[in-house]
C-alpha cells in the first residue's frame, strides 16, 4: 500500500496505558501472526469501506488496553468479559482469501509503529463518511460516534483511499463496500427521499472505485434495521416503518449499481435474505429456537435471556445479536461464509464445461484405440467388425481462482458400441465406421460441490493408408444433461444450490503417422502428429435451494484445442495376441478456462465472474498401452490403460470386445 503521512492525532486519555502495555511479547506475537502461511492468494489485496459491521479495529479497546482493538461483536470466551473481541465478517473473509483486513487509521497502530492496513471501515460511519473515506482528503477519520462517551472526539485522520493512491485503484484487488445502518440510527434517514440520498452516497463510493480502476467490488445491501433488537424496541409500527425505508434504500442502491453492469464485476450480497433464512430456521444454524432472536442480545440492554452475558446458560453462539444491532461472532461467521460463497461460485460453476470436453475427449481416445492398424482384420478387404468398449478415467486437479486454490476429483465413465467397415480403395487399405456411447462424468469439488454429466456421444471415424503414411480422423457430437450442485457453508449450517440444464459439444481430430516398418510386418511403428479441437456448450440456468444464495448462470462455452507429437508401436494379433504402446507430448493451445458469469437471483442488477481457472501448465505427457487377445477365429478381447500427466495426473483404463464377420 502506498505510504501515508500522519496528521494530528488526538489520543484518548488512556493512550499512555496503551504504550505501557506494548510489550516485547505482544510485538513478537503480532509479528509471528503475520508470518503464518496463508492460502494461495488470487487477489493482490482487499480494501474495505463501511461501518461497524466491517470495522476490524479502528478504536482502542480501553478495557484490555495494550494492542487490543475494539470490534463490534462479542468478546471471546471463556468468560466473554476480559478477553479480546472476536473477528468480524470482513476479517474472516480476508483470512479465507489469504489476505488481511487490518485497520487503516488505527491510533494503536500509529503509536506502536505498525503499518496501516486496508480496512477503511469505521464504527459509526454514515454513508456520507464512507464516501469520504474513499474520495476525500482527510476523509479517513476515526471519530467517536454519537451516543458514545466522548462522542465527536477525533482519534486520528488520514486521507481517503483514492487520495492516498493518487486517484488509482489496484485493478487486481478485491473491494468491499457496506453501510447505511448509521444513517437510520443517527437520524439521517427519515423519509424515502433521504433513504434514496443515503443509498446514493454508497453507490457514489462504488462508482468512484470503478472509475479509478477497481474491477471487482463486493457490495452488501443494508440489513433490515427494523428486524434488530434496536429496531424492535421502538415498537411494531416504528419497526415496520424502518423496514420499509430499508427496502427503499436497497432498491435505490440496486438501481444505481445497475448502471455498472457489464463494466466491472459488482458482487451483490443479499444480507436481508440470508438473515431471513437464519431466522426461519435458527436451530439449523446453531441458534436458540426458544427466544425471539430479533429482540434479544448477548451483552446490552436487550440481554434478557439465559444465553446472555452472565446468564445461566451463557453462550453468544446461541444468539444472533451481540447488542442492539451488531451480530455475534456466530452471525459474523455466517456473513463471512456467505460472502466467500459468492466469490467462489463462478469458479466452481465454471468447472462444468470441462465435464463436456472431458466426455468428448475420452470418447475420442477410445475410438482412436479401435482405429489402430493392429486392431483390424489383416485380410485385406474382408470382415466387418463390430465392437463394444467401456472406459473409465479419473484424476485430481486444481487451479488458482478468485477464492484461492480450487481442487477437485474428476471421473469419466463410458460404454459404447460401433461398427468398423473395410473401405479399401485404389490408394490403399482403409477402414471406417460409426459408434455411439453413453457417457457419465462428475467432479467432486473440495468445497463439497458435485457437478455431474450424463449423455450420449455419436461418432464417425476413418483411417486411410497412403503408402507409408497413415491418415485418420474422428468426429464426434455430444448431447448432455447436467446436474450441478453447489455446496455453500453458512456457519454451522450449509445449503446446496441445485441447477439442471442441457448442453452439447463436438470434437474433431486429425492424425498423421509415418510407418517405419515394412508393409508386411506384424509391427506398425511410426512417429505421429495430431490435432484435436473440442468445444462444449452449456445452456444458462437458475439455481434453486436458497433464495439468498441462488444464482442466475449465463450460457457457458469452453474450447479445448491441443496438438500432439509422439511415437507409436503396434503389433497385430499373431499367435493369439497383439499389443500396442504410445508416448506423446501434448500442448494445449487455448487460454485458461473462463469462470461462469453469474448474477444473484434475488438482486439481479449486476453480473460478475471470477478470474480465469488457471490450469497450471499447458503441456502434458501421455503414455498409453494395451493388450489384444484372440478368442477363437473372429473374436478379440482388448485391454488398455494410460496416463496423462505434467502438474496433474489423469489415469484411464478400458476394456473392449469385438467380433469380425
Amino acid at each position: 500500500m502506498p505510504s501515508r503521512s500522519h496528521r494530528a492525532v488526538f489520543p484518548p486519555a488512556s493512550a499512555s496505558g496503551l504504550v505501557r502495555r506494548f510489550t516485547l511479547s505482544s510485538l513478537a506475537l503480532a509479528i509471528s501472526t503475520t508470518l503464518l502461511a496463508t492460502p494461495a492468494q488470487a487477489y493482490s489485496d482487499i480494501y474495505l469501506f463501511g461501518d461497524s459491521l466491517s470495522d476490524s479495529g479502528q478504536f482502542p479497546d480501553t478495557t484490555l488496553g495494550g494492542l487490543n482493538s475494539l470490534r463490534f461483536t462479542n468478546r471471546s470466551g471463556p468468560d466473554y468479559e476480559n478477553s479480546a473481541y472476536g473477528s468480524v465478517s470482513t476479517q474472516l473473509l480476508a483470512t479465507e482469501l489469504g489476505l488481511a483486513a487490518e485497520p487503516s487509521t488505527s491510533v494503536i497502530y500509529q503509536l506502536a509503529g505498525f503499518s496501516d492496513g486496508t480496512n477503511y471501515a469505521v464504527g459509526g460511519y454514515t454513508t456520507a463518511q464512507i464516501l469520504a473515506s474513499v474520495t476525500d482528503e482527510d476523509g479517513s477519520e476515526v471519530v467517536i460516534p454519537p451516543g458514545s462517551s466522548g462522542a465527536g472526539t477525533v482519534l486520528r485522520v488520514e486521507d481517503g483511499y483514492l487520495v492516498s493512491t493518487g486517484g488509482s485503484a489496484d485493478p487486481d484487488a478485491l473491494y468491499y463496500v457496506n453501510g447505511g445502518g448509521n444513517d437510520f440510527l443517527q437520524g439521517v434517514i427519515t423519509s424515502p427521499a433521504t433513504a434514496v440520498a443515503s443509498a446514493g452516497n454508497l453507490a457514489s463510493a462504488v462508482e468512484a472505485l470503478a472509475a479509478a480502476g477497481a474491477t471487482t467490488i463486493m457490495v452488501s445491501n443494508l440489513p433490515d434495521v427494523g428486524s434488530t433488537p434496536a429496531g424492535q424496541s421502538a415498537g411494531a409500527a416504528q419497526a415496520a416503518g424502518t423496514s420499509a425505508l430499508v427496502g427503499v434504500f436497497n432498491d435505490a442502491l440496486g438501481a444505481r449499481l445497475a448502471a455498472l453492469d457489464g463494466e466491472v464485476n459488482v458482487i451483490r450480497l443479499d444480507t436481508v435474505g440470508i438473515l431471513e433464512e437464519v431466522l426461519a430456521s435458527p436451530a439449523e444454524f446453531g441458534f436458540a429456537s426458544d427466544v425471539p432472536l430479533t429482540q434479544v442480545c448477548f451483552s446490552d440492554s436487550c440481554n434478557v435471556t439465559p444465553y446472555g452475558l452472565g446468564g445461566t446458560a451463557e453462550d453468544p453462539d446461541k444468539l444472533l445479536f451481540n447488542d442492539g444491532v451488531h451480530p455475534t461472532t456466530a452471525g459474523q461467521e455466517i456473513l463471512a461464509d456467505y460472502a466467500y460463497a459468492m466469490l467462489a461460485a463462478p469458479s466452481v460453476l465454471g468447472l462444468a464445461p470441462q465435464l463436456g470436453t472431458g466426455a468428448l475427449n475420452a470418447s475420442q481416445r477410445s475410438l482412436g484405440d479401435e482405429l489402430r492398424p493392429g486392431a483390424q482384420d489383416r485380410r485385406s478387404g474382408e470382415g466387418v467388425r463390430v465392437f463394444a468398449i467401456g472406459s473409465a478415467s479419473g484424476g485430481t486437479g486444481d487451479g488458482e481462482t478468485s477464492s484461492g486454490q480450487q481442487g477437485f476429483d474428476s471421473e469419466q465413465r463410458g460404454a459404447g458400441v460401433g461398427v468398423m467397415l473395410p473401405l479399401d480403395n485404389a490408394l490403399g487399405q482403409a477402414w471406417g465406421g460409426v459408434a455411439v456411447s453413453q457417457r457419465n462424468a462428475d467432479f467432486d469439488v473440495d468445497d463439497g460441490s458435485e457437478l455431474e454429466l450424463e449423455g450420449q456421444v455419436f461418432s464417425l471415424f476413418a483411417r486411410q493408408q497412403l503408402g507409408r503414411f497413415g491418415v485418420q480422423a474422428v468426429a464426434s457430437y455430444g448431447d448432455f444433461d447436467y446436474d450441478l450442485d453447489r455446496h455453500v457453508a453458512l456457519g454451522q449450517s450449509s445449503r446446496t444450490l441445485s441447477g439442471e440444464t442441457d448442453g452439447d459439444g463436438f470434437s474433431a481430430e486429425a492424425r498423421l503417422d509415418y510407418r517405419l516398418t515394412a508393409a508386411d510386418s506384424l509391427w506398425y511403428n511410426a512417429p505421429f502428429v495430431a490435432y484435436r479441437h473440442t468445444e462444449s456448450d452449456i445452456d444458462g440456468y437458475t439455481e434453486s435451494g436458497s433464495a439468498a444464495n441462488a444464482l442466475i448462470v449465463s450460457d457457458q462455452t469452453l474450447r479445448d484445442r491441443r496438438v500432439e507429437a509422439g511415437f507409436m508401436v503396434d503389433r497385430a494379433i499373431a499367435e493369439g495376441f497383439g499389443l500396442y504402446a504410445e508416448l506423446a507430448y501434448g500442448k494445449r493451445l487455448d487460454d485458461d478456462a473462463d469462470s461462469a458469469e453469474v448474477r444473484l437471483a434475488s438482486l439481479p442488477t449486476n453480473a460478475y465472474r471470477a478470474e480465469d481457472l488457471d490450469r497450471g501448465s499447458d503441456n502434458y505427457l501421455r503414455v498409453d498401452g494395451g493388450w489384444r487377445m484372440q478368442l477363437g477365429r473372429n473374436a478379440m478381447l482388448h485391454l488398455g490403460a494410460g496416463i496423462e500427466t505434467w502438474d496433474e495426473v489423469t489415469a484411464r483404463g478400458e476394456v473392449g470386445f469385438s467380433y469380425t464377420f
